[in-house]
């Protein structure tokens, strides 16, 4: 026990010591640079989606960052999360365009869709629990029909555990409403704001590989112009059913 004690009143001196180095140490100033990267970092932001699941993984680089990436998909039960990322299942479903130099501006679209994203995942309301239609077994499709027939309301099906992984899951129609509303100055500390010489939002451009995915969102902001990736030159026209904010 004695030799205990002394090994303890040993070591005294350096905790001292590193206690007043960390007392007479002033903190080092936080380098402007060090949140910027290299140049152009935040003017491109590219939206995967997983082909088969509807996941949605942001990035600034035109592929994937398997380590990176993989933090953006969280655990929703057994076989909900892949153990690597496949390159036939990911493509890109989006790229979101800033003007040359507003990168900065980026970095925080890029910061709201992901926090949207996580919120969406964590936070749900009871409707998650009950299957949609086109979720029914045949089954469940006859039960449904009888009780149409008979006036009576529409029945709720209960999703099992798996199937409510594979809904939290399916986030591509989420993302496209979160771009529509970052974009358009939507949610506290986000700015797209108006340029000096014309006083309107600042323009953005998404090219789409497909362009019906713009009509996930009701209404798209009118700073917002949309391309189709094959053609990325010409605008192209929004699908019917997608609004554009007056």
């Amino acid at each position: 026990m004695n030799t205990i004690q002394r090994v303890r009143m040993d070591q005294l001196p350096d905790i001292t010591r590193l206690c007043l180095r960390q007392l007479h140490g002033g903190k080092r100033p936080p380098n402007p640079l060090a949140f910027q990267g290299p140049d152009g970092h935040g003017e491109n932001i590219w939206v995967f989606a997983h082909r088969r699941t509807q996941q949605v993984i942001y990035s600034f680089n035109a592929t994937l960052d398997g380590f990176h990436a993989m933090k953006q998909l969280p655990y929703n039960g057994k076989k909900t999360k892949p153990a690597k990322l496949r390159k036939d299942y990911w493509a890109p479903m989006a790229k979101i365009e800033l003007p040359r130099g507003q990168g900065n501006l980026g970095r925080v679209v890029f910061q709201k869709l992901r926090e949207l994203k996580h919120l969406h995942e964590v936070s749900w309301d009871d409707s998650l629990l009950y299957k949609k239609p086109i979720e029914y077994s045949e089954a469940e499709k006859k039960a449904a029909a009888k009780r149409a027939a008979e006036n009576e309301p529409d029945p709720r099906f209960t999703r099992s555990k798996a199937q409510r992984g594979k809904a939290l899951n399916a986030q591509k129609a989420n993302s496209v409403a979160d771009m529509a509303a970052v974009l358009g100055n939507g949610g506290n500390s986000n700015k797209i704001e108006p340029t000096e010489t014309t006083g309107v939002k600042l323009p953005v451009r998404v090219i789409w590989s497909d362009i019906n995915d713009a009509g996930y969102a009701k209404k798209w902001p009118r700073n917002v112009k949309h391309t189709q990736q094959v053609d990325p030159v010409a605008e192209t026209p929004l699908p019917a059913n997608a609004e554009v904010a007056a």
